[in-house]
């Protein structure tokens, strides 16, 4: 890959599009250590799933003709949520903080302000703790079924073109915070491995046991900081390298 006239692309959801790191994903990690040249395309959104991907994201990066494709996918799709009916009337009536699919999630990073830091610290802990009650009674629910994301992401992998792409396993997340979406988070882990292995242009990034738990993690225990973000950097740049140099893909 030429330094100077580099493209790569980034998609996924929140720890691709770098929250908690001012947006310096491992992908646009990646992207700089190119050199200045290097362009980067950036069409992570937070919470996004793979099956949330438009059909005009796609042709975005097909025309983008990228050298290298980033992507992560199945983590939102794993994170067990209190119920749907909670959700929707949260959606309706609740402060803006606890709407939409992250809405009863933990914050990852709190202000520099002490009273407002506090605030924020009471806030997030008591959605936790109402997040644990209501799933040790009801189950909670996650938003994809593995089998419809395992179709999902053969799609979006059929739609993206000649390009190398690297598609970044998932890590595991603090039981207390995210009840019951381990194992979850598991199984999506599980079927991108084999997904990718089921291709010659997707290498996998296993990533669960090469971040260090909890000190490469902002404060929620599920994103990374920046530490971690340069670790998965670093595993990614080794990867592609070992790629280009032998033609055939590292062992995961």
């Amino acid at each position: 890959m030429d330094a100077v006239t580099a493209k790569v692309a980034i998609l996924g959801a929140s720890s691709p599009l770098g929250l908690g790191v001012r947006g310096r994903s491992y992908g646009v990690r990646v992207g700089e250590s190119l050199g200045p040249g290097a362009e980067i395309l950036q069409l992570s959104r937070s919470a996004l799933t793979v099956a949330d991907v438009e059909p005009s994201t796609l042709e975005q990066i097909r025309e983008f003709a990228p050298d290298l494709i980033i992507l992560s996918f199945g983590a939102a799709e794993a994170y067990v949520h209190p119920s749907r009916f909670l959700q929707a009337l949260l959606d309706r009536f609740a402060p803006q903080s606890w709407r939409g699919p992250g809405g009863m999630e933990p914050r990852p990073y709190y202000s520099n302000a002490r009273l407002k830091r506090l605030r924020q610290c009471l806030v997030s802990r008591a959605k936790v703790q109402v997040k644990r009650l209501i799933i040790a009674c009801t189950g909670g629910f996650h938003r994809l079924p593995s089998a419809e994301f395992a179709a999902r992401l053969r799609e979006v992998l059929d739609q993206l073109g000649p390009a190398q792409k690297v598609l970044v396993g998932l890590w595991r997340v603090d039981d207390y915070m995210f009840p019951r979406s381990n194992p979850l988070l598991a199984r999506n882990n599980a079927l991108a491995r084999d997904i990718a292995a089921e291709r010659d242009d997707v290498l996998f990034i296993s990533t669960a046991d090469e971040v260090r738990y909890w000190d490469d993690f902002l404060a929620d225990h599920a994103h990374l900081n920046d530490h971690g973000h340069d670790r998965i950097a670093e595993m990614i740049l080794e990867a592609t390298r070992s790629d280009r140099l032998t033609g055939t893909k590292p062992p995961c």
